[in-house]
């Protein structure tokens, strides 16, 4: 009966958890479909923001924090990319959120390294900068070195535009270290890169020459060099140019246009190599042709609306007229950088410019000398002010960290302090307390021993007054067939003999007697044959002491209940150990039950099945977790129960979904009806 009701609870719950599985499939599928969508080069940008919108929205079906916030995230760096800012700043703030409460690090720390790339695409560089140290931070924690690296590299990165160059120089080594472990080598390209460019700005050019070369010899493990050698050739070409080695910086500047086809392929970089060779060789004093090459790289600067390139570019003129004493034209075209680069609030550009200014405008060269060295002076302060945000950024963390950890080594000192001067003062009292607990477990023991005594006595009672009412029986039958059928019966008999004389109707009246004695004799003969009969042998059996214990103890809470078994078990064949242990196992149940689970029903069954007697106790309660809770004593003796009888015992449930307990054990000697 309990197979025949439970089978279907599963067939439900299995098609119910396959139909939540397929459901979920279908939105994970979803999700990553519309992502892929936003990449599609073909997409427009409303598109793109529809398409991110929609599986944003499908992230709030998925019951899974710990995916939803994987798919956020995923979502908040498409945003980012395609430059969808109010989507991006939405999602990735409820990604922080989420990856915080679950204390999912490595989320965490991508969703943080998603605000430093957004604060750096729209130059908020302070705030660029805690959001890596906040990524680096997160990433620490679980030790991924390659992400660490690249948030040192990014910072770096950030502290260099601030001439931060000693800073960025620390962190560029301590990236370097961490992609060495990984073996990144397009990274530590980057890095030694950087670092060229850092020494290049302190003005340690020889060592600048050996960091670029050295990135250069990374680039031989690259696949996908991009523009990275034209661009370190030119670095290098820079470098050369400031240790006046005319000839290899115009070497350099040359390899890198031979590189392949950069004018159509990159048209930016092709006129910043032209304007520096016309520079370089402007520098070494060589003025055949570069005229040309400066308003050829200029033209194609201005038609790209290179604004920064082109004031480069007009810098450079301004500087040639100038020696060719065309002081008219280095005046105008310098002015004319420095209201570009002004337009812009491009600072390094504009002090440049003040500064060639002074030199080529003698008139005003005294205005232009003192605004240089207030404008240099604004940005100095501005740029300590940033570079001591960095500082304080990294020290406050630093700080914090340090501070925690100062707080765990006083905790644990505390700690362990309290527990020795606990262990100290309980020694003894745990050893009574030991003692104490030594005699209780005996007298439970003892105890549980009576009670099984106890129980099997009152089994033992049980057959007896089975015995006793069959007996009993037995006896009426006997009395009623033997003792009151044969007097009847002779009384019958010897009325028929008899020899007597009268009327019609009182003969008729005398055989209406006698044939009413036959049919009492029968009446009694049939009544005596089923008293024997063992169908109607009394009921009483474990069954019935069972049946009693449940409505005993769901009555006392006012709980439902339900006892099915198998009627053709024969009890007396089954070893009373089990029988004990069974009605233990039972009592043991419904006393958690009642206690522990808020319950309202419960269901008791015992049935023969495949040659084990099963024994399944359920109750629709608010369940509990088996792998986490810790086991009881309730528990483990019901364990103990069922191995005691040569089976086992299962526990399965689930936090507001009841508690099924399934005890099987096999059966020597059983049998059917």
């Amino acid at each position: 009966m309990v197979v025949a009701i439970i089978l279907p609870i599963l067939t439900c719950c299995t098609n119910k958890n396959q139909n939540l599985k397929e459901t979920t499939l279908i939105n994970y599928d979803s999700i990553t479909f519309w992502i892929q969508q936003a990449r599609l080069k073909k997409a427009t940008t409303n598109q793109q923001i529809e398409t991110l919108k929609k599986a944003y929205n499908l992230t709030s079906k998925i019951s899974s924090d710990s995916i939803r916030s994987i798919y956020l995230n995923k979502i908040a760096i498409e945003s980012e990319t395609q430059n969808i800012d109010s989507l991006f700043l939405k999602v990735n703030a409820e990604s922080i959120m989420l990856a915080t409460k679950l204390g999912n690090y490595s989320i965490l720390g991508e969703a943080h390294w998603n605000y430093g790339n957004y604060y750096t695409d729209i130059e908020v560089i302070d705030s660029a900068y805690f959001h890596f140290h906040k990524a680096y931070e997160n990433f620490k924690l679980i030790k991924h070195e390659y992400f660490m690296a690249k948030m040192l590299y990014n910072m770096a990165y950030i502290q260099s535009k601030f001439k931060d160059y000693t800073g960025s120089e620390v962190l560029v080594f301590e990236a370097i270290s961490r992609f060495e472990k990984v073996n990144k080598s397009e990274m530590l390209y980057h890095c030694y890169n950087q670092l060229g460019l850092v020494y290049y700005n302190l003005a340690e050019y020889d060592k600048a020459v050996f960091y670029h070369n050295k990135a250069l010899d990374y680039l031989d493990k690259i696949r996908n060099k991009q523009i990275y050698k034209e661009g370190s050739l030119s670095n290098l070409g820079l470098v050369y140019q400031k240790l006046n080695n005319f000839e290899k910086a115009i070497d350099n500047f040359e390899s890198a246009l031979e590189q392949r086809e950069l004018k159509n392929q990159n048209p930016y970089f092709y006129a910043r190599i032209i304007d520096n060779i016309a520079y370089t060789k402007f520098l070494r004093g060589d003025t055949t042709n570069i005229e040309n090459d400066f308003f050829k790289s200029l033209k194609i600067r201005d038609s790209l609306k290179d604004v920064s390139g082109v004031v480069i570019g007009k810098r450079h003129l301004s500087e040639y007229f100038a020696v060719k004493k065309d002081t008219l034209s280095a005046i105008k075209i310098a002015n004319e950088a420095f209201n570009l680069a002004d337009k812009v609030d491009n600072f390094r550009d504009k002090l440049e410019t003040l500064l060639l200014l002074s030199n080529v405008d003698k008139t005003n060269s005294s205005k232009y000398l003192k605004e240089y060295v207030r404008l240099n002076d604004s940005l100095q302060v501005e740029d300590r002010k940033i570079r001591n945000k960095f500082t304080r950024i990294r020290f406050e963390t630093d700080e914090y960290i340090q501070e925690t950890q100062k707080l765990s080594q006083q905790k644990i000192l505390i700690s362990l302090g309290g527990l020795i001067v606990t262990l100290l003062l309980t020694f003894a009292y745990i050893v009574r307390v030991q003692r104490i607990r030594n005699k209780e477990l005996i007298f439970e023991k003892e105890q549980q021993k009576s009670n099984e005594e106890i129980y099997s006595l009152m089994l033992k009672q049980q057959k007896k007054l089975e015995e006793g009412k069959i007996k009993e029986r037995h006896r009426i039958s006997e009395d009623l067939h033997d003792g009151v059928l044969g007097k009847i019966f002779g009384t019958r008999l010897g009325l028929g003999f008899l020899n007597i004389k009268g009327d019609k109707t009182s003969m008729d009246k005398l055989q209406s007697y006698i044939d009413e004695l036959q049919s009492i004799e029968k009446e009694i003969r049939a009544i005596s044959h089923e008293l024997k009969n063992e169908i109607l042998t009394s009921k009483e059996n474990f069954f019935k002491i069972i049946e009693d214990l449940v409505e005993k103890k769901c009555n006392l809470e006012n709980l439902e209940w339900e006892f099915n078994y198998d009627e053709k078990i024969k009890w007396k064949s089954i070893n009373d150990n089990i029988k004990i242990n069974f009605y233990r196992i039972i009592q043991e149940a419904l006393q958690n039950v009642i206690k522990y689970a808020d319950a309202t029903k419960i269901d008791v069954a015992i049935n023969l099945v495949d040659g084990n007697l099963e024994l399944v106790i359920k109750d629709n309660g608010k369940g509990f977790n088996v792998n986490e809770k810790r086991k009881g004593i309730g528990l483990k003796n019901m364990k103990s129960r069922a191995i005691k009888i040569g089976g086992f015992i299962e526990v399965n449930s689930y936090k507001n979904e009841g508690t099924t307990i399934y005890v099987t054990c096999p059966i020597q000697n059983f049998y059917y009806d």
